[in-house]
């Protein structure tokens, strides 16, 4: 099966323009917290609500919980029936690095966050991946960070949704490569095999997985500011080889909690001594 491309959310890493929180804000510095209350403090544009005087709609919530457990920063877990999110070491770190992150410094932090996105598994415990056949054996963000170097330091939507979204362990990897390489020879989308998502949702599905790939754009440029294809930052080019040439083993894991706590800790993050 090819990967899921149902995720809709996307996130920048580097400061909100003009101030004030965004999402990523709230989901950090919300350890501790429920649901609900993480809700109410996401920003609100009640004019543009369906239901003006109501609560924003929890999908809200549970949409920016998927987007950040994937990539190790957070997790719900429950204690006494009461959901609570927790905020990981990763999570921390990008908290506290936020506000002073800029393009020039960023590769410092993004070394840590590579090599915990080097770790993410594409089958895992999180509500996302227990869907997957146990046959499927991918790491995606370092096969597409392996795709990108082999191919010149940059990928096109076409390829990442005709070849790279359906490969299923390494040795399809190797395939989605070598048919990537044909076409950008022959020109001829036929070389790349059928779309994973249709031409019309695919600039918005597949941005979710760069979005991820990238750490909110600061390892791979976006192809909007990039003439229309996904290419490593010119300045994290060493932190994305080293981090796509780690090779995890992939491994079972009880719970959501212990498989993101596991991200967060191959982070190497140095230990906190303030």
């Amino acid at each position: 099966m090819p990967w899921s491309c149902s995720f809709r959310s996307t996130f920048r890493l580097y400061p909100k323009t003009g101030g004030g929180k965004d999402n990523l804000d709230v989901f950090l510095e919300g350890d501790g917290k429920d649901p609900d209350t993480i809700l109410t403090e996401m920003p609100y544009d009640v004019a543009r609500s369906a239901t003006p005087g109501k609560l924003p709609d929890p999908k809200r919530y549970r949409d920016g919980r998927q987007l950040f457990r994937t990539i190790g920063l957070v997790y719900e877990d429950a204690a006494q029936g009461l959901k609570r999110l927790h905020v990981t070491d990763l999570g921390n770190a990008v908290r506290r690095w936020r506000p002073v992150i800029n393009a020039s410094n960023a590769p410092v932090l993004g070394r840590h966050a590579a090599q915990a996105l080097a770790a993410c598994q594409l089958r895992n415990p999180t509500r996302e991946g227990v869907g997957y056949d146990s046959t499927v054996t991918v790491f995606p963000f370092a096969f597409i960070w392996r795709a990108m170097i082999a191919l010149e330091g940059n990928i096109s939507s076409d390829e990442l949704n005709r070849a790279i979204l359906k490969v299923q362990n390494e040795d399809d990897l190797e395939d989605a490569i070598k048919r990537i390489r044909r076409f950008r020879i022959d020109n001829d989308l036929t070389a790349l095999g059928d779309e994973t998502v249709s031409e019309q949702a695919k600039n918005d599905r597949l941005l979710v997985w760069m979005a991820w790939a990238s750490f909110g754009w600061t390892l791979i440029q976006d192809k909007r500011s990039a003439g229309g294809v996904y290419s490593i930052a010119p300045n994290s080019k060493r932190v994305v080889a080293d981090a796509a040439a780690i090779r995890h083993r992939h491994r079972e894991f009880i719970s959501e909690k212990e498989y993101v706590e596991y991200l967060s800790t191959c982070a190497g993050l140095p230990e906190d001594l303030r």
